[in-house]
């Protein structure tokens, strides 16, 4: 009796390993016994060592790379037109409006120069007499319109056959009056007196147009043009 104790417990004692899961022999199933024979193993930390708290987990922003910052808002490039024609009982009030209605609009005023005319004429004669005779001899040749131009001292004489808007005009009378006989006379460009106003406008498209549609701006005389 004793004896069947004693083989039994070294049975039991040699088979205690494999019972256990500490060896296997194959495939059979052991290390999954292992695992679930675990308490609470979500609740397992890894702890460095020392003992010190689990360094938490940083998430990591993807990196977006950011858009461009946009320009500044360009200006629109600012239009110039120019009013020509006032007279001054016109540009008063239409320069009134547009400082007050578009005070973003310059506005410049300035005194339109004359506009040129063509001179034929015969020059300056010494004396009164010597222009007396010049006449004759003109009206002898067919020349009917003359006038006698002395000037600011009275000393000089000068033949005036006419005065023209264009140089084509002009040049058509000498021509006629080369037919004629006449060799003495001449063209002369005068510049016109200065009587008549321009307004520079300079802005935005928009508000241009619509201040050119100001009834201040539609005037009759006044033309509207880019600026030169």
């Amino acid at each position: 009796m004793r004896l069947a104790f004693l083989l039994l417990l070294l049975i039991n004692i040699a088979l205690w390993p494999f019972a256990s899961g500490m060896l296997a022999l194959g495939n059979d199933g052991a290390e999954p016994l292992r695992l679930t024979s675990q308490i609470d193993p979500e609740r397992i930390r890894i702890v460095p060592v020392g003992g010190g708290a689990a360094a938490p987990v940083v998430a990591i922003a993807p990196v977006v790379a950011s858009e461009p910052a946009s320009d500044a808002e360009v200006t629109p490039a600012a239009v110039c037109r120019v009013l020509a024609g006032f007279t001054r009982e016109q540009a008063d009030p239409f320069v009134a409006r547009a400082r007050e209605a578009y005070p973003a609009v310059q506005v410049t005023e300035s005194e339109q120069p004359g506009s040129p005319s063509w001179w034929v004429h015969i020059p300056d004669l010494a004396t009164r007499q010597l222009a007396d005779r010049k006449q004759a001899e003109l009206r002898a040749l067919g020349v009917r319109e003359m006038a006698l131009m002395p000037d600011a001292d009275g000393q000089k004489f000068a033949i005036s056959l006419g005065l023209f808007k264009t140089e084509t005009a002009a040049k058509e009378l000498m021509s006629s009056l080369n037919g004629q006989g006449v060799r003495s006379a001449r063209i002369a460009m005068r510049e016109g007196k200065a009587g008549r106003l321009r307004v520079e406008l300079r802005g935005s498209d928009t508000e241009l147009t619509a201040l050119l549609a100001e009834p201040q701006a539609t005037v009759e005389g006044v033309e509207a043009a880019d600026c030169p």
